[in-house]
């Protein structure tokens, strides 16, 4: 070499010094490389740990010939070889056989009880039914004592009162839970009846309360029309019961359709007394009836039937 170098002047000598330095950096990473996926290839034990050592050994010696580059790039294939999990993996189990622990079982998962489903007498699957209404339009000097003495005809009832954040008081609004349909039915009843003078409202909620998107708007607009036609069948019964009674002096053309959504608006007690105190009212003497039994109405809508 040192024949030929000094025939060479020193741009060639260096150059023929780098290419002797390229091919020697590259036989050693290609020794190194083969010995680490040889090692990355067999199961994950612990001899694996104890034999990547020397490995890691020769390849820092070959590695001190190398330039930065070549260096970096020999790290970059030694940290290819193992995953991330394999990684961890060979750390934990070092360490757990360091420490004498056993290895550990995955946690076997319980089986979740089917659900009994609820059934009816006839063991057939039972509805489930909303129980929770929504009572609006509440005096504001209305107690939770008086609010439940106007649903008493519900039973026993959950009350929840809401109240202003900042002020504590009363914001006339409150959520009440009955048990089952039937007192669903007579909490219903309730709906735009007097308490302390003022006209409530008893609406079915649709569940999830504070959602206010278009299919909960829907849902609830769908069970106040139910409710609204369950209300006038209702009137009409009562209604037809009056007209067929001969006790009563109720005719037929005495009725008309608006007269009928008036009295759906009361409460069953109040319509019926509406009915009878035309009954108690009216006579022959009486000309134009319809506008005499919507007289009554219209007063009862003030008072409720309370003289």
């Amino acid at each position: 070499m040192d024949a030929t170098s000094s025939t060479l002047n020193a741009k060639q000598r260096r150059k023929l010094l780098r290419e002797q330095q390229r091919k020697q950096a590259e036989g050693t990473v290609a020794t190194a490389t083969t010995d680490i996926k040889q090692e990355a290839s067999e199961p994950v034990k612990e001899e694996a740990v104890a034999q990547s050592k020397p490995v890691k050994n020769e390849a820092q010696d070959g590695g001190a010939q190398l330039n930065a580059k070549e260096r970096r790039r020999l790290a970059r294939l030694e940290k290819q070889t193992l995953n991330a999990q394999q990684r961890r993996l060979l750390k934990r189990q070092a360490k757990r056989k360091a420490e004498g622990v056993e290895e550990l079982k995955p946690p076997v998962k319980k089986q979740k009880k089917a659900r009994k489903q609820k059934t009816d007498e006839d063991g057939k699957p039972a509805k489930s039914i909303h129980l929770t209404l929504f009572v609006g339009q509440l005096p504001f000097r209305a107690t939770e004592e008086s609010i439940r003495k106007h649903f008493a005809e519900a039973g026993d009832i959950k009350l929840r009162m809401l109240t202003d954040k900042k002020t504590k008081k009363f914001k006339g609004t409150a959520f009440i839970e009955v048990k089952d349909s039937k007192a669903l039915g007579a909490a219903l009843s309730r709906h735009h009846t007097l308490l302390q003078g003022r006209r409530i409202n008893v609406e079915l909620t649709a569940g999830g309360g504070g959602n206010k998107s278009e299919n909960r708007r829907n849902k609830i607009d769908t069970m106040r029309k139910k409710q609204s036609d369950v209300q006038v069948e209702k009137t009409k019964a009562l209604i037809q019961k009056h007209i067929d009674g001969r006790e009563y002096k109720l005719q037929k053309d005495d009725v008309d359709e608006r007269m009928i959504d008036f009295l759906s608006w009361f409460d069953y007690e109040t319509a019926k007394k509406a009915l009878e105190e035309y009954n108690r009212c009216v006579s022959d003497r009486v000309n134009n009836r319809k506008a005499f039994f919507m007289g009554i109405l219209k007063r009862f809508r003030q008072t409720d039937g309370v003289e």
